[in-house]
C-alpha cells in the first residue's frame, strides 16, 4: 500500500485517534490499525505485534467487560481481586499494569495515583475496536508505554440509521438493559449509547485465606451505569471535525483489608465517576501533507464509603479527584513516495485532589499538578521487499525531568506469503503522584526524588498468512532498570517508601493462530513467559509462565455457537515466591439464535464447571454465572 493511500485512509478515520471508518470499501480493508505507528496500515504492515478486535468478535463473545475480551488476547494476563468491578491488572508480556499504557479514543487514562487504567469500568456495548500493541511504544506515546499499548475506541456512527435495545437477567441478581442508535446522513456521522449493569455478586474473599478471618462474608455487588456519544462531520475540502464522550459511574462493593489491626467493616464500597471526552479537526492541507489537532479531557473520581462500622475501627470515608487536559498536534509528510514522515507535539496537565493532600515531604509544599510536554519524531520507508520505521520522542516533565526514547523497526517480505519482523525500542514508566508525594500516614511516605522506571525491549517476529490461516510467533527480552519498589524505610519498620533499586529482565515467547476447521473459526495464543527479578531471581509477583487461550465459534444457519477454554500456570503472591497461587483452567460456552431480522437472543455460561479459582490469592473469582440476552433492532 503506497503512503498516498494510507493518507487517503488515514483521513477517512480520522487519523490515529478516530474510530469513525466513512467508507465501506475502507471498512472492508483487512484490520486496519493506527495505534502501532499513529498512521493507518493493516496488520500485515505493522512492524510491532497487533491485535485488534473487531466490533463483530465483541458481539460475538458476549463478554460484559474489557477485561473478559483481553484475557484472550496473546501475551495478556488478567489479574482480578474478585468478580465484575473489582480492581483489575492487565499484564502485557509480562509487565505490570501501569507499565501499560490504554487510551480511550486517544485520551490516556491510567491512573494519575496508581499509574493502573481501571479497564473494568468501560463496557463492550459503548466499543466499537480495541487495539492492543506489544513492545515498546514510548517513542510514540510518551510514558508508561514499557509493555505495549492498549487503545479502546468508542463506538462511531456508520451506514443507515438504526436504533438497537438490550435487556439480559442472568444468576446471582445479574441484569442489564442498554440502548444504541447511530448511523451516517450525508457527511455527518453519529452514535449514542447507554447502558446499565448490575449484579449482586459473590463474596468476593477466601476465608481459609483472608486475613480477615471471619469478616467480609457479604455478597459483594456491582453496579455500572455507562454513555458513550460521538459527533463528526466531513467537508467538502477534505477537512473533518468530530467529538465523542465516554463516561461510566456506579458502585463498587468489596472485601477490604485489615485497617489497624482490625477487620474492616462488612460494607466497605466504592463510588466511582469516569468521563473522557475527545474533540479533534484533520484537515488535508496538500496531496502530501495531513494535519491533525487533538484536544482531550479525562476526569476520575472515586470516594471510599463503608456501611455497619463497628464501634472499634476508625473509618473515614475518603475521594480523590484527577483531571487531565490534553493537546496534540500531529502533521504527516510524504515527502517521497516511499516516505513518510510524522512530526508531533504533545502536552499534557494533571490535577488531583484528594482527602490527605499530596505535599512534597522535603519542601512541604502542596503538590497537586505537573504538566509533561513533548516532541516526538517517524519515519516510515518502504522499500521493494522492505519496510524500516524509526522513531524518537523527547519528554519533559515538571515533576520528573526529561526522558528520551527511540525505536527502530525492520520488516522484510519472505517468500510464501511470510515476514520478518526485528525491532529495539527503549521506554520508560513515570512515577505517580503516590510515589512522588504520598503523604506521610505512618504507614508511608513518597519519595520526590523517584526516578522513572527505565527499559529495553528487543524482539524478532516471525508471521504468515497462509492456507491453515494466520499465524505468528514471537520471541522478546525486555529489561527494566530502576524499578520503583515499596520498602520498609528501616528494617523492622511498618512504614514503607518507593525508591528505585531494583531490575527485572522479562523473556518470552508467543504464538499465535487464526484457523478454519469443519467449520469453525477457532484462535489460538500461547504465551510463555520468564519474568525474573534480577536482583533476587525470583519470578516477579503475579506473572504466570504460561497462558494458553482457545477461542473457537461456528455458524450453523440463524445459530452460532461458541466457546473459550483459557489455562494458566501457577504464579506468586509475594517477591519472596513463597506464597503460591495454583495454576488454573476455564471453560466459557456461549450460543445465539437471530430469531427474525429484528431479533436476537443469546445465552452465556462462564466457568462451566464451576471451578473455585483466583488470579490473585484470597480474591475468588466469579463461580458458574449464565446470562441470556435478547437484542431488538426495529427497522427505523
Amino acid at each position: 500500500m503506497s503512503y498516498k493511500l494510507q493518507a487517503a485512509i488515514g483521513v477517512a478515520i480520522a487519523g490515529f485517534v478516530n474510530a469513525s471508518i466513512a467508507a465501506d470499501d475502507v471498512y472492508r480493508l483487512d484490520d486496519v490499525v493506527v495505534t502501532a505507528s499513529r498512521t493507518a496500515q493493516t496488520v500485515d504492515q505493522a512492524l510491532a505485534p497487533v491485535t485488534v478486535i473487531t466490533r463483530e468478535e465483541i458481539e460475538r463473545s458476549q463478554a460484559s467487560s474489557v477485561p473478559e475480551l483481553l484475557a484472550r488476547t496473546p501475551g495478556v494476563q488478567i489479574k482480578a481481586y474478585g468478580g465484575p468491578g473489582s480492581v483489575t491488572s492487565a499484564f502485557v508480556r509480562g509487565t505490570a499494569s501501569a507499565q501499560t499504557q490504554v487510551l480511550v479514543d486517544g485520551q490516556r487514562v491510567n491512573s494519575l495515583t496508581t499509574g493502573t487504567p481501571e479497564l473494568q469500568f468501560f463496557d463492550p456495548d459503548q466499543i466499537e475496536r480495541i487495539e492492543i500493541v506489544r513492545g515498546a511504544g514510548a517513542s510514540l506515546y510518551g510514558a508508561d508505554a514499557v509493555g505495549g499499548i492498549i487503545q479502546i475506541f468508542t463506538r462511531q456512527g456508520q451506514g443507515k440509521p438504526h436504533v438497537s435495545l438490550r435487556a439480559g437477567v442472568g444468576n446471582m441478581g445479574t441484569h442489564e438493559f442498554g440502548v444504541n442508535a447511530g448511523g451516517q446522513s450525508g457527511a455527518t456521522r453519529f452514535n449514542v449509547g447507554a447502558k446499565l449493569y448490575e449484579t449482586g455478586g459473590y463474596d468476593f474473599t477466601n476465608d481459609d485465606y483472608s486475613a480477615n478471618k471471619g469478616a467480609n462474608l457479604d455478597d459483594d455487588g456491582y453496579r455500572n451505569k455507562s454513555f458513550s456519544a460521538s459527533l463528526s462531520r466531513e467537508f467538502d475540502n477534505g477537512a473533518e471535525a468530530g467529538v465523542s464522550l465516554s463516561h461510566a459511574q456506579g458502585k463498587v462493593e468489596y472485601d477490604a483489608a485489615l485497617y489497624q489491626g482490625t477487620p474492616s467493616p462488612y460494607g466497605a464500597y466504592s463510588l466511582f465517576n469516569n468521563t473522557s471526552l475527545a474533540a479533534y479537526y484533520s484537515l488535508p492541507v496538500s496531496e502530501q501533507w495531513f494535519s491533525r489537532v487533538d484536544i482531550g479531557y479525562t476526569r476520575n473520581k472515586s470516594k471510599e464509603r463503608a456501611e455497619n462500622v463497628p464501634d472499634t475501627v476508625t473509618f473515614k470515608p475518603s475521594f480523590i479527584e484527577t483531571r487531565r487536559v490534553s493537546l496534540l498536534w500531529q502533521n504527516d509528510l510524504e515527502w517521497h513516495d516511499s516516505q513518510l514522515l510524522t512530526l508531533g507535539l504533545d502536552y499534557y496537565n494533571d490535577f488531583v485532589d484528594k482527602t490527605d493532600k499530596f505535599v512534597n515531604p522535603e519542601t512541604g509544599k502542596k503538590e497537586d499538578s505537573r504538566y509533561n510536554a513533548a516532541v516526538f519524531v517517524q519515519n516510515q520507508s518502504r522499500f521493494e521487499r522492505s519496510d524500516l520505521q524509526l522513531s524518537v520522542r523527547h519528554d519533559k516533565n515538571e515533576a520528573y525531568g526529561r526522558n528520551t526514547t527511540g525505536k527502530v523497526a525492520y520488516g522484510y517480505d519472505l517468500p510464501k506469503a511470510m515476514r520478518l519482523v526485528a525491532s529495539y525500542g527503549t521506554a520508560f514508566r513515570a512515577p505517580t503522584f503516590n510515589d512522588l508525594y504520598y503523604p506521610d500516614t505512618g504507614y508511608g511516605v513518597g519519595n520526590p526524588d523517584i526516578k522513572p522506571e527505565k527499559s529495553a525491549n528487543a524482539e524478532l517476529t516471525l508471521k504468515g498468512n497462509h492456507s491453515i490461516g494466520r499465524w505468528e510467533v514471537s520471541v522478546f527480552q525486555n529489561d527494566i532498570d530502576d524499578l520503583i519498589n515499596w520498602a520498609p524505610v528501616k528494617p523492622d519498620s511498618r512504614k514503607t517508601t518507593p525508591s528505585n533499586i531494583d531490575k527485572a529482565r522479562i523473556r518470552g515467547f508467543e504464538a499465535s493462530l487464526n484457523t478454519q476447521l469443519v467449520g469453525w473459526n477457532i484462535r489460538t495464543s500461547l504465551t510463555l513467559l520468564d519474568p525474573k527479578d534480577t536482583k533476587t531471581d525470583k519470578v516477579l509477583v503475579r506473572r504466570a509462565k504460561q497462558n494458553l487461550v482457545v477461542d473457537a465459534d461456528y455458524q450453523w444457519n440463524k445459530w452460532s455457537f461458541g466457546a473459550t477454554a483459557k489455562a494458566q500456570g501457577h504464579s506468586y503472591n509475594d517477591t519472596a515466591n513463597k506464597d503460591r497461587a495454583p495454576g488454573f483452567a476455564t471453560f466459557d460456552i456461549r450460543t445465539a439464535w437471530q430469531a427474525s431480522k429484528e431479533v436476537k437472543l443469546e445465552a452465556k455460561l462462564t466457568n462451566l464447571l464451576d471451578k473455585e479459582y483466583y488470579e490473585v490469592k484470597g480474591y475468588r473469582k466469579e463461580p458458574r454465572a449464565g446470562l441470556v440476552s435478547v437484542i431488538w433492532s426495529p427497522e427505523i
